[in-house]
């Protein structure tokens, strides 16, 4: 039980402040099988969050401005690998025959190609999934709280009744992130969330990157 709430409190207190009605009330979900999710994916309603795939190649240094949209000038870039696993990705999604009504990213250049490279649609790029060291850059006092925020507001929004809404971003491997596994995501790690109706979501699973090709 303590272990309940403490989770619980922190997604609420990432704001700095209790937000009730975007944190679930009484016990956290127990997350679903691969194929449950599978199915719930399939019926659509839910919030896909995933981490871009693997981005080795450079390093990141910030600069002036918007650095973080100069692709290849001062931040990581996708390798060879993680081109490829972002259209395996696209594939698995495509074979699936999953419902995707909107696909989201970061402005980073590494998670715009990944959401191209899914082949689902052209992305529409939203600085509220930028990675936190721009939302420093933009706000040094109160960015982390800003990128909750808008996060929280992504998850939260009700996506279409036949649809699932993909975002592409980062992980949020900050104090107080907007829910507790995004501070966890591996690379093309997913999390799949459905707003609850009230201004909240619940966490349905995770999906690795190899477990894509798996799901039936």
């Amino acid at each position: 039980m303590r272990l309940t709430i403490r989770i619980v409190f922190s997604a609420c207190f990432s704001l700095g402040y209790l937000t009730l009605a975007g944190c679930a009330m009484g016990p956290m979900p127990t997350p679903s099988s691969l194929p449950s999710l599978a199915e719930a994916l399939h019926t659509g309603g839910n919030v896909i969050y995933m981490r871009h795939t693997t981005a080795d190649v450079g390093r990141d240094v910030q600069g002036v401005g918007e650095w973080w949209k100069k692709c290849g000038e001062g931040h990581r870039m996708l390798s060879d690998k993680g081109r490829a696993d972002a259209a395996e990705i696209g594939k698995a999604i495509r074979r699936l025959r999953l419902p995707i009504s909107d696909v989201r990213c970061s402005e980073y250049c590494r998670a715009v190609e990944t959401a191209r490279l899914l082949a689902l649609g052209e992305p529409k790029t939203d600085a509220r999934l930028n990675g936190w060291p721009a939302w420093k850059a933009v706000d040094s006092e109160h960015g982390l709280e800003r990128l909750a925020q808008g996060t929280r507001a992504l998850l939260a929004a009700r996506p279409p009744a036949q649809g699932n809404v993909l975002l592409v971003s980062h992980k949020q491997d900050f104090s107080n992130p907007t829910d507790p596994v995004l501070a966890d995501l591996k690379d093309g790690e997913c999390a799949v969330f459905t707003p609850d109706g009230r201004g909240g979501f619940v966490l349905r699973g995770r999906i690795k990157l190899e477990e894509w090709a798996t799901l039936k």
